[in-house]
């Protein structure tokens, strides 16, 4: 009994000493400062004269939707500033920061007793106006004349520096009238009345967004610059880009007064470029269908002991310039019709890919065009090359027109066409200068003549078949087209001769839709699909053609 009691004595004892020392260590931390909730990332971006600081990766929030602890407010400071914000904040915009130099941000939380969290700290420097003082914009190029000047920028105003997005402009003609103007994304600037032999200025705001490091700032800025172009005499001579045309309406003095007099100018349409118009300060009207002056371009080919010429003559409808004339090319016309001293355009529907251009100026008179016919048959000698230029099997004995040929009704233009290799072609190519207009002559339609069975069978049985291939040129001549060669082709069986159709004219649409869209200005109509054989048929393979015509 004794010694239980002496054991119960001694546990109360050891408990009371341990409690004991807990309040001892408590009294350790009596006082101790619990800290507020800290901001969980710090990201920057500079824009004009300020920055932009995020603070949370949750993103830009309310400040009543964050929960940092205890904390209140925010502090932002940086060089001798301290800035208290009475909230929390995902993220900061601190502005008026005109020096260009590095900024370093320590921004915390504090809590009601201005306890500070642990800080988020950040370097950044701004974009000032000494960026963009010493910011380089590419000088524009002056095409000038007596009067006018324009001024471009080729290669563009966007660089690894800067990004363009527009411009205004002001300056004052020879009589001090100030004319001012804005541009978008096509920086062109046409300066009108100016005087001659005289610099005139130009004062340009460029809109841009620059670029540190490759990165765009956050903000836009406007950057001006002055100008001084150099206007030369009305004596002084011009570069025309197009001297051959311009001689050919002509003008043999290449001087503003020597073009003065000129009030109409005729362009044919496979012009490369309107630049010249921009030299005759009295233009009234402006023909772009090549009217009496000018003829299709001819192309001259000499291989495989063949020569030959194709084009030539006026233009026809189904022909077209080879792609659309660039704006850049176009809009030395543009600017004239704006200004308002052209008093007649004429130009042919699609024949140089401008109508969208000058589709403004059609209800007010201004602009005449002249529309296609539905239907236009192939004049024959200008545009049949003869086939073995591209290759010796192509080879056929072709009468164009044909001395003698079977009887039909209104018969047009008619083609005999006799088979002397195994792939006799015909071939169909316009000048290189120019290409099918598909966009409105969508078939090519034709009346064929094959002959009888008994030449058209056994080993000559394929010959009972035309085989049409369209395409920007023949493989011999690949330098002929720009655009690459966009061949298409319905297949070797998609025009077989029926044995009903034999010995009579038989009409044959072909559907020319695919080429809308590319470049094609060849046609190529082998007799018999290429077969593999040799070729020494007893009896001539004689096919007649009639009425080629393209058809919208």
């Amino acid at each position: 009994m004794s010694n239980k009691l002496y054991i119960l004595l001694f546990l109360c004892t050891v408990l009371i000493l341990s409690c004991g020392k807990m309040y001892d260590n408590l009294e350790k931390y009596a006082g101790e400062t619990v800290y507020p909730g800290r901001f969980d990332t710090i990201i920057g971006r500079v824009g004009f004269e300020r920055v932009e600081i995020n603070l949370m990766k949750a993103g830009r929030i309310p400040a009543s939707q964050i929960k940092l602890g205890k904390a209140m407010k925010t502090i932002v400071e940086y060089d001798d500033k301290k800035i208290t914000i009475d909230t929390l904040a995902s993220w900061l915009n601190i502005k008026d920061l005109k020096v260009s130099k590095l900024y370093r941000f320590k921004i915390y939380t504090i809590d009601e007793n201005g306890n500070k969290s642990v800080p988020q700290q950040i370097g950044l420097i701004p974009y000032t106006e000494t960026d963009v003082a010493n910011l380089v914009i590419p000088s524009p190029q002056a095409l000038t004349s007596p009067a006018a000047a324009i001024l471009t920028w080729p290669t563009g105003l966007s660089s690894a520096v800067l990004t363009y997005y527009g411009l205004q402009y002001s300056y004052k003609d020879k009589t001090g009238a100030a004319k001012e103007g804005e541009r978008a994304q096509n920086p062109r600037v046409l300066m009108s009345n100016l005087a001659p032999g005289t610099p005139a200025a130009i004062d340009i705001n460029y809109k841009i967004i620059p670029r540190v490091n490759g990165t765009p700032i956050l903000d836009t800025v406007w950057v001006p610059r002055k100008i001084q172009i150099s206007i030369p005499t009305s004596s002084t001579p011009f570069a025309p880009a197009e001297a051959a045309i311009l001689t050919a309406n002509g003008i043999t003095t290449f001087t503003a007064d020597g073009v003065a007099p000129v009030q109409k100018l005729t362009f044919p349409v496979h012009t490369t470029t309107l630049q010249d118009i921009f030299y005759f300060p009295n233009l009234k009207e402006l023909d772009l269908t090549g009217g009496t002056i000018f003829e299709m371009t001819k192309n001259s080919y000499n291989r495989n002991g063949v020569t030959d010429v194709i084009g030539g003559g006026p233009i026809v409808p189904f022909a077209r310039r080879v792609g659309d004339m660039p704006l850049s090319s176009t809009q030395y016309l543009l600017d004239l019709l704006d200004l308002g001293t052209l008093t007649k355009v004429k130009y042919i529907a699609n024949s140089m890919g401008i109508d969208n251009l000058l589709a403004p100026y059609v209800s007010s008179g201004v602009v005449e065009i002249v529309d296609k016919p539905d239907e236009f048959l192939v004049p024959l000698q200008p545009f049949l090359l003869d086939g073995v230029i591209q290759d010796a099997n192509w080879k056929l004995d072709v009468q164009a027109p044909a001395a003698t040929y079977p009887a039909g009704t209104d018969l047009q233009n008619v083609v005999k066409a006799t088979v002397r290799a195994k792939n006799g072609t015909l071939v169909i190519q316009l000048p290189k200068e120019y290409e099918f207009d598909m966009t409105q002559y969508k078939n090519l339609k034709f009346k064929v003549y094959a002959p009888n069975k008994s030449v058209l069978s056994g080993t000559y049985a394929p010959y009972q078949r035309l085989w049409l291939r369209i395409m920007n040129y023949l493989w011999a001549f690949g330098t002929e087209s720009s655009f690459g060669q966009q061949y298409w082709e319905y297949g070797k069986d998609a025009n077989k001769i029926n044995d009903s159709e034999l010995e009579k004219w038989t009409d044959k649409t072909i559907d020319l839709s695919q080429s809308v869209g590319k470049h094609n200005r060849v046609i190529v109509i082998n007799i018999g699909g290429e077969p593999s054989l040799t070729f020494a048929p007893s009896q001539d393979i004689t096919y007649y053609f009639a009425n080629f015509r393209f058809s919208k």
